[in-house]
């Protein structure tokens, strides 16, 4: 994931979007331009359709001047880590997805173009964790959907990223949702599957105001199943 710190702050945001990001803090006078937000996470996740959650933790780098992440999810038994998930994004590289048992066997790696597009959503949808983002990020292109919803696009060689934000009566990011996400069938064949989640508990951990929890999950032919649900443990800006 490269990361560089924002070349300047946006001024043509849509006024809810560029509210939300200053009253989470972006944009502060900080005595240096940070390039990335770092947190960890405290999380459950189902690794396929109508698994068991498994406990995991996480650590997340999301860049601010440009498209980019990377999460590196482990569970661990005791002194041991049972397997590991890798997760990124870069606007050059594409996307990967990487499973490991053991934390170095790799079982599984995907990348591709549906896997870059799907991270870019991945990407885009986690911005509310990532408020310099908006505010420093001039590749995303916004607009506004409706009296409390918004837009945010990121142009790809593969498409276009598209996440939907819907906005509480304060005028924070509660809801998010796509249309058409890549993914994986319950027999690991390749589908696409509307995906959506939302925010809460928004609150300072560390330098920034952001929602301490938020979920996501597939809308399948059999409905809804929210496959990732996770905590900020904690939050920093990486110069």
């Amino acid at each position: 994931m490269r990361s560089s710190p924002p070349a300047r702050w946006r001024d043509d945001l849509p006024p809810p979007v560029a509210a939300f990001a200053r009253r989470c803090g972006a944009g502060a006078q900080d005595r240096s331009s940070p390039s990335a937000a770092r947190f960890s996470q405290r999380a459950d996740l189902r690794l396929a359709q109508g698994a068991p959650f498994h406990p995991i933790r996480a650590e997340q780098h999301v860049a601010l001047g440009g498209a980019g992440f990377a999460w590196d999810a482990s569970r661990w038994i005791g002194p041991f880590r049972s397997f590991r998930v890798i997760d990124a994004y870069d606007s050059v590289l594409g996307g990967m997805l990487e499973a490991r048992l053991l934390g170095s066997l790799a079982v599984a790696s995907k990348s591709g173009s549906d896997i870059a597009l799907g991270e870019a959503l991945r990407y885009l949808a986690e911005l509310p964790w990532a408020p310099d983002a908006i505010l420093g990020n001039p590749a995303i292109a916004w607009r506004i959907t409706g009296d409390r919803s918004a837009e945010a696009a990121l142009s790809l060689p593969e498409g276009t990223a598209r996440v939907s934000f819907g906005f509480d009566e304060a005028g924070d990011i509660e809801t998010v949702e796509a249309k058409d996400r890549p993914a994986f069938d319950a027999r690991g064949r390749a589908a696409r599957y509307d995906w959506r989640g939302r925010f809460w508990g928004y609150r300072r951990i560390g330098p920034r105001r952001i929602p301490e929890w938020g979920e996501v999950g597939y809308v399948y032919p059999e409905g809804y199943e929210v496959y990732f649900r996770g905590r900020i443990l904690s939050y920093e800006l990486i110069v």
